[in-house]
């Protein structure tokens, strides 16, 4: 999730975070705090993606190519974007907004608007990896628990077609060789292809494409800080070949595959155990 350095220390940065650098991965969020890559480029997430640095502000580039600086930035989900940290360290949250309830996601960028909100997230995202990776050592995570903790207050879902749940459920654990296509899913659901496009697009907010990019490259991050080979990993997330694997991981995460994996050496991981099954653990 990150490579590079500069800046301030490791001591100064995690001055409220004991565990260091740490990356709690569960089916729809995710909490990282660690290292962020100097050389980063636009990246384009899945997800919503809520941005603070541990030490001093951050600067964040809008798809126009204007650099803004923050305290704490939102970005909503599919947006390309930059973002880049004096200190070399970033906290960030991803949250997928498929299974939001309607008015979620707005709710959550609203937050920046109100500086009162804002400082509350802040002093939440900082504390957030000690209580989480207390909390996760104890148990399987929960998603409510998860958004209680970093969020302050637990986010509502909506009701989705079942054959289209079942779908992201489907997804959700893919990781393997075998990438499930539309017509494949569409068959499983009973519904055409054409309807089934239509349908998850109409649920979800997105297409079924970019949720199923998005969701493999995502897969990815189980593997940040493992020693498995590159090509391997390549694979077994059925991409056609390696340089398919690094233009699609360098178009999300805006870094390439081989950048992650180094800034990710010192990374503690936890994961919940449909994305351990995802890895194959």
């Amino acid at each position: 999730m990150a490579a590079g350095h500069s800046g301030c220390g490791e001591a100064a940065v995690t001055e409220g975070n004991t565990h260091g650098s740490y990356m709690l991965v569960l089916d729809d969020r995710i909490y990282y705090f660690g290292l962020l890559g100097n050389r980063m480029k636009t990246r384009r997430l899945g997800a919503l993606a809520i941005y603070l640095s541990p030490s001093g502000q951050l600067r964040l580039k809008d798809p126009d190519g204007v650099w803004t600086t923050h305290d704490l930035a939102i970005v909503p989900p599919y947006q390309p974007h930059q973002v880049s940290s004096g200190c070399g360290w970033i906290i960030s949250v991803l949250i997928e907004p498929e299974k939001l309830k309607d008015g979620e996601v707005e709710a959550l960028l609203s937050l920046c608007r109100d500086p009162r909100q804002r400082a509350a997230m802040t002093a939440r995202l900082i504390d957030a990896a000690g209580y989480l990776a207390a909390a996760a050592s104890d148990g399987e995570m929960t998603e409510a628990e998860f958004d209680r903790i970093v969020l302050g207050r637990e986010l509502h879902r909506r009701a989705i077609d079942p054959r289209i749940l079942v779908t992201l459920e489907n997804l959700m654990i893919e990781g393997g060789e075998y990438q499930p296509m539309a017509a494949d899913l569409a068959l499983g659901v009973g519904l055409s292809a054409s309807r089934f496009l239509h349908l998850f697009k109409e649920q979800t907010g997105v297409s079924f494409r970019n949720y199923r990019t998005w969701r493999r490259a995502r897969t990815f991050l189980l593997h940040a800080n493992l020693s498995n080979s590159l090509t391997d990993v390549a694979l077994q997330l059925g991409y056609p070949d390696s340089s398919h694997f690094s233009h699609s991981i360098r178009k999300t995460f805006g870094l390439k595959p081989r950048s992650i994996r180094i800034g990710s050496q010192n990374l503690d991981v936890a994961i919940s155990a449909r994305m351990a099954a995802a890895l194959g653990a």
